[in-house]
C-alpha cells in the first residue's frame, strides 16, 4: 500500500513493504478497481505467491489526510 504522493516511499509492515513499482506489477498497471472509499480506489492484485491482495492507493484528491492513511494501513495489516 502506498499513497500516489508518495510515490518514492514504501510502507513497511512487519509483514512485507512494496516500492511503487512492484505495485504497479502486482495490480498489472491498477487494471482492475474493485472498490472505492475515502481514500481512493482499490486495485486487484496478485503476489509471485499466487496470493491474491486489494491494493488500496491514496488519492490526492482525498480528503482524508496521509497521517489517517497510514493508521488504516497498520489496522489492516496487524
Amino acid at each position: 500500500m502506498l499513497s500516489d504522493s508518495k510515490k518514492g516511499e514504501s510502507l513497511t509492515s512487519k509483514y512485507r513493504a512494496f516500492s511503487y513499482s512492484e505495485i504497479l506489477n502486482i495490480t498489472e498497471n491498477l487494471k482492475t478497481v474493485i472498490g472505492e472509499g475515502g481514500f481512493g480506489k482499490v486495485y486487484f492484485g496478485i503476489l509471485q505467491d499466487n496470493t491474491q491482495v486489494a491494493v488500496k492507493l491514496l488519492s490526492s484528491s482525498s480528503a482524508q489526510g496521509y497521517k489517517e492513511f497510514r493508521s488504516e494501513v497498520k489496522y489492516c495489516i496487524c
